[in-house]
């Protein structure tokens, strides 16, 4: 079991760079946090409500503000929610738009007649020029391109293979048998790419591979690549070769000694996937980056680092005020860990992407994950953080608290191009 347990103000964890001590002190639990927001009584207007983000509104009189609107503006508020706030029941979701009182109690035979009713004895609308059978208004379309009118012709040019006239001149009237004999006969007659296509026009899929059913509904005739019969063989998917990605070839020494020197041109660190270096050379690698001015990336994925690595890293994060891009995905650090990483972030407030899922324990706990949604609220830099959450309250906050810090950069974008 762990020691003590870590301290919490009704605002988030203390800080544990105001206070001096050191938050993630080993063997040590986290205690679950409260709700994000807490106020006061009501009655004055001297009431503080605290929580995230609501620094700026503390001395605001909102109970001043309420007494002054009028009637029709605290309707106006109150009408004033969100309609795709799943968190409320459709019936807060949905404003009443009814004024009328009701007239009785719901009954749906009633109801139903009186609309039939109401239906029928509506009038019609009135038309400017009376219907008029076979009077023809406005202009036809008429397209240049369709071949002229005859036999074998068809819409928009297309040249129809089969032209079947079931019209007898001797007899006016034909039977349903002389007709299924005349369409047997001529069937008969008829190509068999000719049958194709009227199969693929008729919806006959099953007996046609893909090429020339689309070739039946587009137009385009069969072809010897989609076969003209319906023992067309269906030619097999070739996939596409793509060529391997080729393996890291980043020489550690190399830049563990431009690290050392404070290389400025060296501001990207990937050793990705390089399982084969040695757990002392990794750490070496790190250390070095913590003396380093200049590096904004640095990337361990999959290099099967625990949490021994880790250490290093939270101080390379703290000791690095340049460091922009961390990620250690696919990798064996505890959860605890990790939440040690992303609270010393706090420190110098400058990463702003922090990569770290697939793990080796797939599920962080309630309490890690409450912890590290704090430490994100807390912090005003970072714009990706790749966790896995389970919980829903904590994926929530943390978007929000993603989306507040998106926000923050636009609004200081706005304020530097209008002083430009």
């Amino acid at each position: 079991m762990f020691a003590r347990e870590a301290e919490f103000s009704p605002i988030g964890p203390l800080s544990p760079i105001s206070k001096g001590v050191d938050y993630y002190a080993e063997e040590q639990t986290f205690a679950a946090p409260g709700s994000r927001t807490q106020t006061g009584t009501t009655g004055g207007p001297g009431n503080k409500i605290y929580g995230k983000g609501l620094k700026d509104v503390d001395d605001v009189d909102f109970e001043g503000m309420l007494g002054k609107l009028s009637a029709a503006e605290l309707e106006d508020l109150n009408n004033d929610f969100d309609p795709d706030n799943s968190m409320l029941p459709p019936s807060q979701r949905c404003q009443e738009q009814t004024s009328k009182a009701p007239t009785g109690p719901y009954k749906r035979e009633r109801l139903m007649q009186f609309l039939e009713d109401t239906a029928k004895n509506e009038k019609d609308w009135d038309e400017v020029v009376p219907f008029q059978k076979g009077m023809v208004r406005g202009s036809r379309f008429v397209d240049e391109n369709a071949a002229p009118s005859g036999k074998g012709s068809g819409i928009g040019g297309m040249e129809m293979p089969i032209a079947l006239d079931l019209a007898d001149p001797d007899d006016d009237e034909m039977s349903v048998e002389d007709e299924e004999i005349v369409i047997e006969r001529a069937l008969k007659k008829a190509p068999e790419n000719d049958l194709v296509d009227l199969a693929g026009i008729l919806g006959m899929h099953s007996v046609l591979n893909q090429p020339q059913f689309y070739n039946a509904l587009k137009g385009k005739g069969q072809d010897e690549n989609s076969g003209t019969t319906f023992s067309g063989a269906i030619p097999s998917y070739q996939p596409k070769v793509y060529p391997d990605e080729p393996e890291n070839v980043t020489d550690v020494d190399d830049c563990i000694n431009r690290l050392h020197d404070n290389d400025s041109s060296l501001k990207t660190v990937n050793i990705n996937n390089m399982k084969r270096v040695s757990k002392e050379k990794i750490r070496q690698l790190i250390d070095a980056a913590s003396n380093s001015k200049h590096i904004e990336s640095f990337s361990l994925s999959n290099t099967a680092i625990a949490d021994t690595e880790a250490r290093c890293i939270e101080k390379l994060i703290e000791n690095s005020p340049s460091l922009k891009v961390v990620n250690i995905e696919s990798n064996f650090i505890t959860p605890e860990m990790l939440a040690r990483l992303l609270r010393a972030t706090l420190k110098t407030q400058s990463i702003i992407e922090f990569h770290a899922e697939n793990q080796r324990q797939g599920v962080l706990g309630n309490q890690i994950e409450m912890d590290m949604m704090l430490t994100v609220e807390e912090n005003e830099a970072l714009l990706r953080v790749g966790i896995a959450f389970q919980s829903m309250e904590a994926r929530h906050r943390v978007a929000e608290a993603l989306e507040r810090n998106y926000e923050r950069i636009r609004v200081r974008r706005l304020q530097g191009e209008s002083n430009a």
